[in-house]
């Protein structure tokens, strides 16, 4: 595993005028002292923090050792937990309003954080874990660390989870083809697919995301692979030769995909897999236990896991995941760090990992007893990807509002998709991105 160098959801448009000002209030770290109970061992004890967190291991692992912290610090958390969307609008609504009603919330930081940072909704967190020997900052991996810093070079967003791209395989279904070999390149990834493909008996060889918006993420791991990407010296030319071979990779394994896939993001293509429609898919090895848990899965026994396939040029292991920061807002800072440090320290992160938490620290990765918690060929894969050769970089543009990239290039390739036309408006996203690029770096 590699170390790291220390170094956005775009507002609703009913929230796109609001004023911000407020979003600077509450007690920063030189202030902290000023609500501290009294107690050195408990300086906070008796504060009670509001957090908003997703439906994730990482979440319901903390929910269940709150009592120990609340014990520990005598903080109180009322903790709810949301779906993605419902996070987002409600960190968005809260932000808007000045923030002082939520101290911490967990987000993802490669899609969100340009905009929260530009909007002053999220603390810097520098001061905070500068001279905490025990938090350890230096423990936690490069990319992950990199989506978490904001512009200014600080960091706002404390990493709790890191996921990249798998290959999924059903090795049964391997083994009754007579496919000893598992695909290292796409042009073999294409060929096993096509093999695999029997839709008489409603089996396909692999299921790709085909939803224009979800499949960004997935595409840009294939792009990656032929040497492609959003930008290459500050310049964004997605109808590049590289590009477009990718997108014709990807059209030829949606055409072994099953029924559907213009409307399937990842949780599709996993019922794919786990319901034994699919005998390949590409996706985040963080949803591995939707395929191996017996009581959701058909093909629990039958689960195995490797690297991504190769590209001309590599192959690619996009990352992305997520973090917990602090709102800008909160009127308790200092009890806020105490949880952000508590819920994403060592410790805990041991604990989330052993139940299928993907850790985002170099030291849980090395801990045997976590490692045994998941199955052995998955840690090869994740391992191998994590790698730098592979690991070149989060799922989107670093951008402000890598959320509107994400729309504007997913509307392109939902044409290609569809085996449309998508020349014109591949050439009309290069142009918009080009053009959110030079606004922010220019």
């Amino acid at each position: 595993m590699r170390k790291k160098i220390v170094a956005g959801i775009v507002i609703l448009g009913l929230l796109s005028g609001a004023v911000l000002n407020g979003c600077s209030g509450g007690e920063g770290p030189e202030q902290a002292a000023q609500t501290e109970s009294g107690n050195p061992e408990k300086p906070y004890d008796g504060t009670t923090l509001t957090v908003l967190g997703f439906s994730a291991v990482t979440c319901s692992a903390m929910e269940e050792k709150l009592p120990e912290f609340t014990e520990k610090t005598g903080i109180q958390v009322e903790f709810e937990q949301l779906s993605n969307d419902e996070l987002k609008n409600k960190i968005a609504v809260s932000m808007a309003a000045g923030g002082s009603d939520v101290d911490a919330f967990y987000f993802q930081p490669f899609q969100d954080l340009g905009a929260y940072q530009a909007n002053g909704w999220v603390e810097p967190l520098d001061e905070y874990f500068q001279d905490d020997e025990d938090f350890d900052v230096e423990d936690f991996l490069d990319i992950p660390v990199e989506q978490g810093t904001g512009d200014d070079g600080k960091l706002y967003a404390v990493p709790v989870f890191d996921e990249h791209y798998v290959l999924y395989y059903n090795k049964d279904y391997f083994q009754e083809a007579g496919i000893e070999k598992v695909p290292e390149t796409y042009e073999e990834l294409i060929e096993t697919a096509k093999k695999l493909t029997d839709p008489d008996k409603n089996r396909y060889g692999i299921s790709m995301r085909g939803d224009g918006f979800a499949s960004v993420l997935t595409w840009i791991t294939v792009a990656r692979a032929y040497g492609a990407d959003y930008f290459k010296d500050g310049v964004c030319d997605l109808t590049s030769p590289e590009a477009k071979k990718a997108i014709e990779v990807y059209q030829e394994l949606l055409k072994y995909s099953p029924p559907g896939y213009l409307s399937k993001g990842w949780s599709e293509t996993s019922d794919d897999f786990a319901q034994g429609i699919a005998a390949m898919r590409i996706d985040c090895d963080t949803q591995y236990t939707y395929a191996t848990d017996p009581e959701s899965s058909l093909v629990a026994d039958s689960v195995g896991f490797a690297v991504v396939p190769k590209g001309d040029v590599k192959a690619s292991g996009s990352e992305s995941g997520w973090s917990l920061a602090m709102s800008a807002g909160s009127e308790n800072k200092g009890a806020a760090w105490e949880f952000i440090r508590w819920a994403s320290g060592k410790e805990m992160d041991v604990y989330a990992a052993a139940q299928g938490n993907f850790s985002a620290r170099e030291s849980t990765w090395e801990n045997e007893e976590v490692l045994k918690t998941y199955p052995e060929d998955l840690v090869e894969a994740v391992l191998a990807v994590s790698a730098p050769e592979i690991s070149d970089g989060g799922t989107l543009p670093d951008l402000q509002y890598a959320s509107e990239a994400r729309t504007i290039v997913g509307e392109a390739l939902s044409l290609a998709w569809q085996g449309e036309d998508y020349e014109d408006a591949l050439k009309a996203a290069s142009e918009e991105l080009q053009k959110l690029y030079d606004e922010q770096y220019q």
